[in-house]
């Protein structure tokens, strides 16, 4: 019989076709694998022997307590079994021996060539040789744990429960469905070591929940449809036909009537069925439509916030370049008093950080010598500041005082009725603008003939200002410049209209008509001058007027005074935006703001301790109260804006950090004790309403 003609269920007890580098080697003294193409002489049979093909269970025995089994085709030999289990055990195939029977057997040989019990179970003893010095041995936890793998068993199956009459052996695999148990908790039992655990649930998942597949189990149930004849347990009553027309009617006391409805198709039936299901599709369908137009309205509303963010930031980055441009042309071109301020500041932030540097690098002598070069450098700076602020005085003399006249010489404006603007031209501020013109024309240079005209007029003019105190002098000083200029040959007459131009100013701002009443004055304290109150430094800390505003500014250092102001003005701008007029703030000063960020804030942000005063400002602390300095807190100027957007405080800031905020706001209540004072005199008096009020809506009740 050739091999094409054998049944399909045998095949030749050969070797898996596997590559040659791929076979295990065989050991002295093992026979070679048994080849059919070889065509030498051998010792074995003219037939080849036939078995059938099948799965058999092989177990292997690692230990008196370990055994796990596996099922392999009855073809395959022991080299591709120890190929297998070396793979799951992850280990070398030479180290691995196979022994049945206390002899150790050869790669070569087939599973079916070896002995099994009396349910074709073959059985191995699985032992691990150890190489050179080293000693290892077959993790089970490696087998089982890191691959997953399923157990079999071979169930004998008799004669007597089979249809044909014959016993079986069946392969049954044993699916592992543990499951890793969480460490919940336990101790440990120090007398016997032993560990106790809590217990984890050891139910599955439920039946709906897991895939289905075709379990032949015990579980599986049948049902078995019964007829059962029984007795109702009371009378009914019935409809009996007598013939094909007539019925007899047993008895009418508890029957109705059925009316049937109207006729209903499969098709309809079918479709009100689906009904709830077309329901849902719509509904699906809808909500997922909803919920795409929120995304895309959300999405719209995240690029905007975005694009506000980042022009928000340009503008920032802006503002901060133009402020730095602003403070060194300032720094190079001063013209006022806070211009000059901010220069004094440099040079008293170069002493200190130079005072630093001599406290690290020298003592001693050296030391000593190092700061009095410093004190030198120190005076030459001072010295050139001061010289340079008397020229620019000098220098912006007649800059005030045309600015001085052209203030005089306004008309009194206010907001009347329907928010129309008023004006009223009187002629005290008629006559400052028409000597105002003449005063100009009197500094310009003319010539000879023009100057002599020009005198000739004034003189004119001055006849109608004889109640001037100084008349006389001024008008004698035109006549002298007059006859100098016609009879001298050469003559010098600048001090001579230097006198007539500040007499002439004089004569401006001298006002005709009764003298007013003397303002009152007092006399401070460090100079020991008289002066008028608008000439003292007026500030809420204090309790009664006595330094004026010269010899007050003496003792404080050189600050920047444009800082302490724009941070005046935007807690202002902020106060004005939330209609509060009857706030502290409008009553603050720059010092008071000086004050209270570096005697109180200590000079940085309350949050991130940034110390640049001019990224500085101070919000409130309670967006529902006034501002006060017992109600704000010193941030920059980016953390404001996202403090102000915080709804409760107490959520956001941490106990400690409110505590904190707390004892400074004490400390802030005692500096500025007498400012509260003050706010019950404005409320108990009635005058609180005219703070904040903007200038441009209050009349000039004294000019008048």
């Amino acid at each position: 019989m050739s091999v094409e003609e054998r049944a399909a269920g045998y095949v030749c007890n050969v070797q898996l076709h596997v590559e040659p580098s791929e076979r295990p080697k065989l050991p002295p003294g093992c026979p070679p694998p048994l080849d059919t193409g070889s065509t030498e002489s051998e010792p074995q049979h003219s037939e080849e022997c036939c078995v059938e093909l099948e799965n058999v269970t092989v177990k292997f025995r690692l230990s008196e307590t370990d055994i796990l089994a596996q099922v392999y085709p009855n073809c395959m030999t022991l080299g591709e079994v120890k190929q297998d289990i070396a793979r799951k055990f992850e280990v070398e195939p030479e180290s691995l021996v196979l022994r049945q029977d206390s002899r150790v057997l050869c790669d070569s040989v087939p599973i079916n060539s070896t002995t099994l019990d009396e349910y074709g179970i073959h059985e191995f003893q699985l032992e691990l040789c150890t190489v050179g010095s080293q000693s290892s041995k077959l993790d089970l936890d490696v087998y089982y744990d890191k691959h997953r793998l399923a157990d079999f068993i071979t169930v004998h199956i008799s004669g007597e429960d089979t249809q044909d009459g014959q016993s079986k052996n069946v392969v049954v695999e044993i699916e592992n469905a543990a499951i890793v148990k969480p460490f919940l908790c336990g101790y440990r039992d120090k007398v016997t070591g032993k560990e106790y655990l809590d217990a984890f649930t050891q139910t599955g998942p439920y039946f709906d929940k897991m895939k289905y597949r075709k379990y032949k189990t015990r579980d599986t149930q049948t049902w078995e449809q019964k007829e059962k004849t029984l007795n109702t347990a009371h009378e009914q009553s019935v409809q009996c036909h007598l013939d094909g027309i007539n019925i007899l009617y047993v008895s009418a006391v508890n029957e109705f009537t059925i009316i049937p409805g109207k006729y209903q198709t499969f098709a309809q039936k079918e479709r009100a069925e689906r009904k709830l299901e077309k329901i849902l599709l719509i509904q699906r369908n809808w909500r997922r439509w909803i919920l795409w137009k929120y995304i895309r309205i959300r999405a719209k509303e995240y690029r905007r916030l975005v694009q506000n963010r980042e022009q928000e930031d340009e503008r920032y980055e802006k503002c901060v370049e133009q402020r730095v441009e602003r403070h060194r042309v300032v720094k190079q071109f001063p013209r006022n008093k806070d211009d000059f301020d901010l220069l004094f500041a440099e040079v008293g932030r170069w002493k200190k950080a130079e005072l630093k540097r001599i406290t690290a690098n020298y003592e001693g002598p050296a030391r000593i010598a190092e700061v009095n070069i410093l004190l030198d450098k120190e005076i030459q700076l001072l010295n050139g500041v001061e010289r340079q602020r008397n020229l620019v005085y000098k220098a912006m003399e007649d800059f005030r005082n045309d600015q001085l006249l052209k203030e005089m010489g306004k008309p009194i404006e206010w907001i009347g009725y329907k928010d129309s603007k008023i004006h009223m031209d009187l002629l005290s501020t008629q006559r400052v603008r028409f000597l105002t013109e003449i005063y100009k024309d009197l500094r310009k240079p003319r010539n000879k003939e023009e100057r002599l005209e020009f005198i000739r007029q004034v003189m004119t003019v001055l006849t109608e200002e004889t109640c001037y105190p100084n008349f006389p002098e001024l008008f004698d000083l035109f006549e002298r410049e007059k006859n100098l200029m016609l009879y001298a040959k050469s003559f010098d007459v600048e001090i001579l209209r230097k006198r007539q131009t500040k007499l002439f100013f004089d004569l401006i701002k001298f006002q005709k008509g009764t003298p007013k009443e003397r303002t009152p004055s007092r006399m401070c304290i460090v100079c020991k001058k008289v002066k008028t109150y608008a000439e003292f430094a007026i500030r809420t800390r204090q309790s009664h007027v006595d330094t004026c505003k010269h010899c007050y500014y003496l003792k404080l250092t050189a600050t920047e005074n444009t800082v302490y102001q724009s941070i005046l003005r935007c807690i202002h701008r902020d106060e004005r935006k939330r209609k509060c007029t009857t706030s502290f703030a409008f009553v603050m000063q720059p010092d008071d703001v000086r004050h209270i960020i570096d005697k109180i804030w200590h000079g940085h942000s309350a949050l991130s301790k940034t110390e640049n005063l001019s990224e500085l400002r101070l919000p409130r602390w309670n967006k529902s109260d006034d501002w006060a300095p017992w109600n704000c807190i010193c941030l920059t100027e980016r953390e404001t804006r996202d403090h102000y957007k915080i709804d409760d405080i107490d959520k956001m800031y941490d106990p400690k950090f409110i505590l904190h905020i707390g004892n400074l706001h004490m400390l802030a209540r005692s500096l500025f004790h007498t400012l509260a004072a003050v706010a019950i005199e404005f409320q108990e008096t009635g005058q609180w309403w005219k703070v904040g009020m903007n200038k441009q809506r209050s009349s000039k009740l004294n000019a008048v």
